[in-house]
C-alpha cells in the first residue's frame, strides 16, 4: 500500500486489460471509492478491445459492435451515470425487421418470433419460411412437457425438443447461432441463453411463458411502460413485434461506438492508464500480487482485476492458481472476419431493405449474416448509399478466416450479389479481422465456472472479468467489470 496525506495507506488496484470490462471496473472503482490508486494496463496500443469505428467526412463505419442492448441495463446505466445518456439513439423505425435465407431466397423472419420464442401465432402461420407441418410443430410447443432434468443441454437439443427440427434449422440456428458465431450443437443453453431455460422451468414452455406474462401484466399496461421501468423483462408488445431481434431494446451512440469509447475513457481521470503494457506473470507476495511485464518492469498490487480474454489470462495464473488456469484454457474462442462495404442503395429493391439477413447452415453458403448498418442508425452513410457488414467464419466456418483479404472480399461480394441483386462494385470496402475474439460457451460452461469460482474464493483480492464468463455482450461485460470492482473493494472497506 502507498502512504497518503494523513499517514494512512492507500490500496493500489491494478486492472489488466483495457477492453470494456476493464474500463467499467476502473470507472466503478473511481466513482464509488476515492481511497484507491487505480492502474490499468493494456497490452496493445489502444483501449476498447473489439470496439472501434472508422470515420470520414462521408461515412461512419463500425468495425466491431454497432450498438448494445438495454434489456440488461448495465451499459446504458453506466453511460447515463457518465452524463452521456442524451447521446444515445434507438434504431430507425423504418425497415425494422430481419430476414432469413430459405432455399436460396430471402424472406422476413416472422413477427413475434423473438430469438426463439414464438409470440404471434398468426405470423407463424403466414410465414413462408416454414412448411405447414413445421408451423404446426411450432404451435405444438405449447403442449411439449417441460424438461425435468437440470443438466445443461445444447441450443440444438433445446430448440428441436421444444420447437421442432425445421424451426431450429431455418430460424433458431441462424438467429441465435449467428449472435455467438457458435456451433449450435455445442452452445450451452444455461450459459448463453438462461432466460429461455427459465421460461421452461417456471412456466412449462416458451409459449406458456408469453401467455402467462400477458395474463399477468396485460398488453395495454405493458405498452405504457418504458424500457427503464421493466428491468430485464421484455415488454409483451416488443416481443410480439420482434422479427428475430428485439430492436427496441438496443441503443447506439449517435456519433459512433469509438466516440462512446473515447468518452468513457475520458471519464477515468483518476486512473493511471498504461498502453503497450503486457503482463507475463503474476506472483503472490504475501497479501499482495506482483505483476511482471514483458518490458521487464513490474508493479505490486493490493488488489488485482484480470479483465483479459481467457487465453491471455490462463498462463498468467498457472503458477499460483493452476485449477483456474486450466479451466480458462478450456474455454475455446472463435475468429471471424467482417467485410464492410458501401454500395449503391438504389440497386437494392426497397422491399428487401431491412436491418439484417441471417443465413442458416443448411443453405451451405459462405457467410453467417449480412447487416444493413445504415438502415439501423442515421448518419452512417449518404442517403443514396447503403452500408453493409458481411460476417464470415466463426466457429461454424473457421476455415474461411484463413483466406486472404482479397478472397474474403470476393466471397462477400458474391453473396450480396446473389441475395440482394447488387450490380455495381462497392465504392469503399474494408476487411476487419477479429482473431479469437468470441468465447464459446460449450455445454457445461456454468458448471466449469462454478468450480473455478470456488477455487478463487481463497484469493479475495483477485477477481476475473470479461466476456469469457457470463455473457459476451457489452452490457454483460460492463456488469462483469462492475461486480469485480465492487467485490474487490470490499476487502479494503
Amino acid at each position: 500500500m502507498r502512504p497518503i496525506g494523513d499517514g494512512c495507506m492507500k490500496p493500489k488496484i491494478v486492472i489488466l486489460g483495457g477492453g470494456i470490462s476493464g474500463l467499467a471496473a476502473a470507472w466503478y472503482l473511481q466513482k464509488k471509492w476515492d481511497r484507491f490508486d487505480i492502474e490499468l494496463c493494456e497490452a496493445s496500443n489502444r483501449l476498447g478491445g473489439v470496439i472501434g469505428s472508422e470515420k470520414s467526412d462521408r461515412w461512419l463505419v463500425e468495425l466491431g459492435a454497432d450498438n448494445f442492448a438495454t434489456l440488461i441495463p448495465d451499459a446504458l446505466k453506466m453511460t447515463q451515470e457518465m452524463g452521456l445518456g442524451e447521446a444515445m439513439i434507438h434504431p430507425n423505425a423504418e425497415n425494422r425487421l430481419a430476414r432469413v435465407v430459405c432455399n436460396g431466397m430471402v424472406f422476413p423472419i416472422p413477427q413475434g418470433f423473438s430469438l426463439m420464442q414464438p409470440t404471434r401465432m398468426d405470423a407463424i402461420l403466414a410465414s413462408r419460411v416454414l412448411s405447414f407441418s413445421g408451423k404446426l410443430r411450432v404451435l405444438a410447443e405449447y403442449f411439449v412437457p417441460a424438461r425435468t432434468s437440470t443438466k445443461d443441454e445444447s441450443l440444438r437439443d433445446f430448440a428441436i425438443r421444444r420447437l421442432g427440427r425445421q424451426a431450429f434449422e431455418r430460424l433458431v440456428e441462424p438467429i441465435v447461432g449467428g449472435i455467438f458465431t457458435a456451433q449450435a450443437d455445442r452452445l450451452s443453453m444455461q450459459g448463453a441463453m438462461p432466460e429461455f431455460v427459465e421460461m421452461e422451468r417456471k412456466y412449462g414452455g416458451l409459449i406458456r411463458s408469453f401467455l402467462a406474462k400477458r395474463k399477468g401484466q396485460g398488453i395495454k399496461g405493458a405498452e405504457q411502460k418504458g424500457p427503464e421501468q421493466k428491468g430485464e423483462t421484455p415488454s409483451l408488445p416488443q416481443a410480439r413485434q420482434a422479427s428475430g431481434a428485439r430492436y427496441d431494446q438496443f441503443v447506439a451512440p449517435r456519433l459512433g461506438m469509438q466516440w462512446w469509447l473515447d468518452q468513457v475513457t475520458g471519464k477515468l481521470d483518476r486512473v493511471s492508464i498504461q498502453l503497450n503494457k503486457k503482463a507475463e506473470q503474476i506472483v503472490k507476495k504475501g497479501n499482495q500480487w506482483e505483476i511482471l511485464f514483458q518490458d521487464q518492469s513490474s508493479t505490486t498490487a493490493d488488489g488485482l482485476i484480470v479483465a483479459l480474454p481467457a487465453p491471455s489470462a490462463s498462463p498468467l495464473l498457472k503458477a499460483e492458481l493452476p485449477l483456474v488456469s486450466s479451466t480458462l484454457s478450456e474455454i475455446p474462442y472463435a475468429s471471424s472476419a467482417v467485410v464492410v462495404m458501401i454500395v449503391n442503395r438504389s440497386e437494392v429493391d426497397k422491399k428487401d431493405l431491412c436491418f439484417g439477413i441471417v443465413i442458416p447452415q443448411r443453405e451451405s453458403r459462405n457467410v453467417l449474416a449480412i447487416s444493413m448498418s445504415s438502415e439501423k442508425y442515421p448518419g452512417r452513410v449518404a442517403s443514396d448509399e447503403l452500408l453493409l457488414r458481411v460476417f464470415i467464419g466463426g466457429a461454424v466456418r473457421p476455415d474461411l478466416f484463413a483466406k486472404s483479404d482479397d478472397e474474403l472480399r470476393a466471397i462477400a461480394w458474391n453473396e450480396v450479389q446473389s441475395l440482394l441483386g447488387l450490380r455495381t462494385k462497392p465504392v469503399w470496402e474494408k476487411v476487419v479481422r477479429w482473431s479469437e475474439a468470441m468465447p464459446q460457451y460449450h455445454v457445461g460452461h456454468l458448471e466449469r465456472l462454478s468450480q473455478m469460482e470456488q477455487a478463487l474464493k481463497a484469493f479475495p483480492n483477485l477477481k476475473l472479468a470479461g466476456n469469457a464468463y457470463r455473457g459476451v455482450g457489452i452490457p454483460q461485460c460492463v456488469r462483469s467489470g462492475r461486480i469485480a470492482a465492487e467485490e474487490i473493494a470490499v476487502n479494503f472497506l
